[in-house]
């Protein structure tokens, strides 16, 4: 099992989709504190913010880039490597492993490197922003994001219906933290669900990708329509929206368990007949 896993693992990171997906996350994040420094800079040390504020997660500057990430989030998750199951069938190699390795570990196996892969891909970009927001804007700021005095931050800037607020004030760099691991959880059950979506439909390698990027899509217009939009995933995943943590547990929970459902149904008795 080791053996396949890390074989698997090395065959994500040599993918082409891999890098320059990768490559497409550092850019959003290395561009949003660049977008902060510039605002910022040359600017009265009263104006300067925190380096948790400033961040990807809740800047106010370049707020468009994170949405932008999270709009694009399970179409770029599933590019990574969850097609590989559809790749190595139609290329022939998927007959070649199953002779060598016991096909349960092999589905597993390539199930846990999606997952994990995906992960690490939307998690480091997001670390590694905050950690530039570190470099060039200080620790505690002598402004905020609601532009309200440091000594109301328990009063006016604290929201009670704000999902996780309470930990922004207290611990904002846990609150950080918490929201990139939720959007690269959420990326790794959207490449996890592609993966399995292939045992189903093998008929386009894009077709997969396409169709659950579509009907995410169409789902975040009409829940935007019910109940002032705070169930949507969009919502939920960024800081400081009002959607509830039930709701974003219900969302992680019924994802994994589709996927999961799909893999253990289809997969073990999947024979592939891939078509052109």
């Amino acid at each position: 099992m080791k053996n396949i896993l890390r074989l698997e693992f090395k065959n994500c990171m040599h993918r082409k989709e891999s890098k320059i997906i990768f490559m497409v996350l550092l850019f959003l994040s290395i561009g949003s504190y660049g977008i902060d420094c510039y605002k910022f800079f040359g600017q009265e040390l009263s104006f300067i913010r925190s380096s948790y504020e400033v961040s990807i997660i809740q800047s106010v500057q370049s707020y468009f880039l994170l949405t932008t990430e999270i709009l694009l989030l399970p179409l770029m998750a599933m590019m990574i490597y969850s097609d590989s199951y559809y790749t190595e069938c139609k290329m022939g190699v998927y007959k070649s492993i199953v002779t060598r390795v016991d096909k349960k570990k092999y589905i597993i196996a390539k199930g846990v490197a999606i997952f994990t892969a995906t992960f690490v891909v939307f998690f480091i970009p997001l670390i590694v922003n905050q950690l530039l927001c570190f470099i060039a804007f200080p620790i505690e700021g002598f402004d905020n994001n609601q532009s309200l005095p440091p000594y109301d931050i328990g009063f006016q800037n604290f929201h009670m219906e704000n999902r996780f607020d309470f930990l922004r004030v207290q611990a904002p760099l846990l609150y950080n933290l918490l929201h990139m691991v939720i959007i690269s959880l959420f990326a790794s059950l959207f490449a996890l669900l592609g993966y399995a979506l292939y045992f189903i439909y093998k008929k386009g390698r894009l077709s997969v990708m396409a169709g659950i990027f579509i009907v995410y899509l169409v789902l975040e217009v009409a829940l935007s329509f019910t109940g002032g939009g705070k169930n949507s995933i969009i919502r939920l995943l960024i800081a400081g929206g009002t959607g509830s943590v039930a709701m974003l547990i219900l969302w992680i929970v019924s994802l994994l368990i589709l996927s999961i459902a799909v893999i253990i149904h289809k997969s073990f008795a999947d024979e592939p007949e891939i078509q052109s």
